[in-house]
């Protein structure tokens, strides 16, 4: 019997489209137990009735898989071989204090989940939940006679940050998943004019800020067809459509400074650098008229998130209550059930993951035990990073900026330190661009204060 655990289901489209994706792969649904695990009841069971009725209406080819639903964490996870998490601890709730308390010192901010005061916070208040969960693996999790353990794929946000932190506590335990790679791949492959098989790449650094440093296309998928760099190809359709480069604006004006296309939406890029979010003026240049991707407003996803959250309310029950659910013909190009398919069939995946950069060998010019965003292939011996590779130094030097930020945050965490979170955020591009050290210190203690319900591990300090 092969077990699949879920911690944070209730995620209802994150939870809908990874659970579809897993039932999608004949090997995964022979004898496959999915166990659903959330604090939230409601939502918990909303995702519980929408499988169940998934499984109702696909009675033989589901016959293999059964779901279960918990708000017991271990017990989810006991026996189970892939844990994947989804958590956010204290929801829109602590998002908003994520958002609003900068604000007062003039440090504004889009997403709020990576970087900055909103990332370090949001990563604190995961943490703890966090190291039960890798308890939890340890103590009941999978084990094999030969030595194989669970494995833990983790979705949440800040990706870099929670996923060093566990594999602090349990080295070779985690793996970080993000569509960041896959998705700016296929919007690079609109951008050139190309069918995705005809375009390839080399993208590696952290997440968030990951670089296509090699990027190639073909003009057709015939024998013989030569392979080009991209680049100069992907230059010339933005300068002959102007309207291309409009729809996000800050990071074309991040790839003609620096020379690579990088992984994240302006939105998010825009929280990384210390250029653009320290003026109005310039968040008014460099605003694209794409909303999703290139709104530059502060606290712009926390309100899009929360509004979308609220009509999720009243289509669930609808989408329950239809009389035919079918499954979808392919899964998406989320990782986690191609990973989880390649690691039983031993049919290799190749994809994007954030690792552990062990002794500098993955990205040789990021530190040594960083979090490191690079190629890896999935099989039945288990999951491989490829390494040797050595980011620009304009690329190097920007990681490294948003590295630090996280490697006193991981060690904060660890030794439940709050003069290195300050230090963290101390390090933050952004919120050094508009503070001095003494506010980023009042801004820091105001954010423990308020949120110390949720920060269990700190409130002996």
């Amino acid at each position: 019997m092969l077990k699949i655990a879920f911690i944070g289901a209730g995620s209802f489209v994150f939870g809908e489209n990874l659970l579809t994706d897993i039932i999608n792969h004949p090997a995964l649904i022979k004898d496959t137990v999915i166990s659903l695990e959330d604090i939230d009841d409601h939502y918990l069971d909303l995702m519980y009735q929408y499988m169940a009725k998934i499984k109702e209406h696909n009675p033989e080819r589901l016959e293999g898989v059964s779901f279960e639903k918990t708000t017991n964490q271990k017990k989810a996870i006991e026996g189970a071989k892939y844990i994947i998490n989804a958590i956010h601890v204290g929801g829109y709730d602590s998002y908003k204090i994520d958002m609003d308390i900068p604000l007062k010192y003039n440090v504004t901010q889009c997403v709020g989940d990576t970087l900055g005061p909103g990332g370090v916070f949001r990563f604190l208040r995961n943490a703890h939940v966090m190291k039960s969960i890798i308890n939890d693996i340890e103590d009941v999790g999978y084990k094999s006679e030969k030595g194989d353990k669970a494995v833990l794929l983790n979705y949440s946000n800040p990706m870099a940050m929670i996923t060093w932190y566990c594999n602090s506590l349990s080295p070779d335990s985690t793996i970080g998943l993000c569509h960041g790679v896959y998705g700016t791949a296929a919007g690079l492959t609109v951008a050139l004019g190309v069918k995705p098989e005809n375009f390839r790449y080399l993208c590696a650094g952290i997440n968030h800020m990951a670089w296509f440093i090699e990027a190639w296309y073909r003009e057709s998928n015939e024998p013989g067809a030569i392979w080009k760099d991209a680049y100069p190809r992907l230059r010339k359709k933005l300068e002959e459509n102007p309207r291309m480069e409009e729809m996000e604006r800050l990071r074309v004006d991040m790839s003609r400074a620096t020379g690579y296309f990088m992984t994240e939406s302006s939105g998010h890029l825009s929280e990384y650098l210390a250029y653009y979010r320290k003026r109005p003026d310039l968040l008014e240049k460099y605003r694209g008229f794409n909303m999703i991707f290139s709104n530059l407003e502060h606290g712009y996803n926390y309100e899009m998130s929360k509004a979308n959250s609220e009509s999720l309310d009243k289509k669930i029950p609808r989408k329950i209550k239809r009389k035919s659910i079918k499954l979808k013909k392919k899964p998406s190009d989320e990782y986690a059930s191609h990973i989880i398919n390649a690691m039983e069939t031993n049919i290799p995946f190749g994809f994007n993951g954030n690792v552990i950069n062990k002794e500098g060998g993955l990205i040789t010019n990021l530190p040594k035990g960083c979090c490191v965003e690079v190629p890896v292939f999935a099989d039945g011996q288990g999951l491989h990073p490829q390494g040797g590779i050595e980011l620009p130094t304009i690329c190097q030097a920007l990681c490294i900026s948003n590295v630090m930020v996280q490697k006193a945050a991981v060690e904060g965490a660890l030794e439940s330190d709050k003069e290195k979170i300050y230090h963290a955020v101390l390090l933050d591009p952004n919120t050094a661009s508009v503070c001095s050290p003494v506010e980023i210190r009042e801004m820091v203690d105001e954010m423990f204060e308020a949120e110390k319900k949720w920060l269990p591990q700190f409130r002996n300090q």
